[in-house]
């Protein structure tokens, strides 16, 4: 190899080798570089879960039960309308639902066969007693007659009188009007036009507007926590935007109804309360009420044991097992020594969080 060629041998190698080191220099840069770029992604990855929050409150909370019913009489407030003698109707006046004041008219009736020939024998009696009476003084002043048998033959037309004014008085003999001698709504009629009612038979039912209460049918198996005394909050089914009437549970009975298979609750209702008869309404029994510890009902999730709450701390949400106490539709008591009024809870987005994950509040 002549000198020259070995020169360019030389220059060659040289050149070949600082090529290669600028390369591997580029690759391990470029190398590093990528390495902090996916650091930083990585990072700037990490999820943070946005959330609305609420402030656990300690404020009073009632569980209520709800049941539906109707409005009756009060238990012996039922006013009945009935006359002592057998009597054919001939005009009903009234309607059920009807309002009525004292002194007006109900129905027009008459006497039937039976009646009239009890009036007749009625008279008959009479006559016959004081025309006895009146031999009875003659024989008296004789002195044929003792005191005994005068005071016995006044008695006797006294009776006579007696029971012949209490059939005129009725009506028996003559039509005429039944009328009221009480106010009030008409609960029910009775009869009809033509009928014959026997003696006693209740012709018109009247209940006075104020005297009603609410008839509720509660679950068999919710009876346990109704008891006398329980506040009830009344509003009509078909009126919800109404303000509720308050009542006071009164009676529950101890059977199930076999018309509705409902136990019967019987629901004392506010002096002065006004409302129609059969009217159908809800009824919201407070069956407990304290104060306590109080979150929205969103704020829990269920377990298989108990329930599941993200409390708020230094922007990360802390899981927290509680157990749950009195619940109405939208809250719940939250039962938990650790737990404080006004530790904030999440109540939105708290479904896709665990433990120590990383939050932030919306606005």
């Amino acid at each position: 190899m002549t000198k020259k060629s070995f020169v360019i041998l030389i220059l060659v190698l040289v050149t070949g080798g600082i090529v290669g080191y600028s390369l591997s220099k580029n690759t391990a840069k470029n190398a590093s570089g990528s390495g902090d770029a996916t650091g930083t992604a990585t990072e700037e990855s990490k999820p943070v879960a946005q959330v609305e929050t609420a402030a656990i409150e300690h404020k009073s909370i009632s569980q209520t039960l709800a049941a539906y019913g109707g409005v009756v009489a009060a238990p012996g407030k039922t006013h009945f309308m009935a006359v002592s003698f057998e009597s054919r109707v001939k005009h009903v006046l009234v309607s059920p639902g009807q309002i009525v004041n004292k002194g007006d008219a109900l129905l027009e009736l008459e006497g039937t066969a039976a009646s009239l020939l009890q009036l007749q024998q009625a008279e008959s009696t009479d006559e016959e007693a004081h025309k006895e009476l009146e031999q009875t003084k003659r024989r008296f002043d004789m002195k044929l007659a003792t005191n005994q048998e005068l005071n016995q033959a006044q008695k006797a037309a006294a009776d006579a009188d007696l029971l012949l004014n209490s059939l005129r008085q009725q009506g028996v003999g003559s039509a005429g009007k039944i009328h009221s001698d009480t106010g009030g709504v008409v609960a029910k009629v009775d009869v009809e036009d033509g009928q014959v009612a026997a003696s006693g038979t209740p012709l018109i039912e009247i209940v006075a507007s104020e005297d009603i209460e609410a008839k509720l049918g509660a679950e068999p198996e919710d009876v346990r926590k109704i008891a006398p005394g329980q506040k009830v909050g009344i509003s009509l089914v078909n009126d919800p935007g109404s303000p509720a009437i308050e009542g006071t549970v009164r009676l529950v009975t101890q059977r199930v109804n076999p018309t509705d298979r409902l136990v019967d609750v019987f629901v004392s209702l506010s002096p002065g309360t006004r409302l129609l008869l059969a009217a159908y309404v809800r009824g919201e029994i407070a069956i407990a009420s304290r104060e306590t510890l109080v979150v929205p009902r969103e704020a829990v999730l269920p377990n298989e044991s108990d329930f599941t709450l993200y409390l708020v701390h230094d922007d990360r949400a802390v899981e927290k097992r509680v157990k749950l106490g009195l619940e109405t539709a939208s809250e719940v008591e939250v039962i938990d020594s650790s737990l404080k009024e006004g530790d904030r809870v999440v109540t939105v987005g708290n479904r896709e969080l665990s433990d120590g994950m990383e939050i932030k509040e919306s606005k």
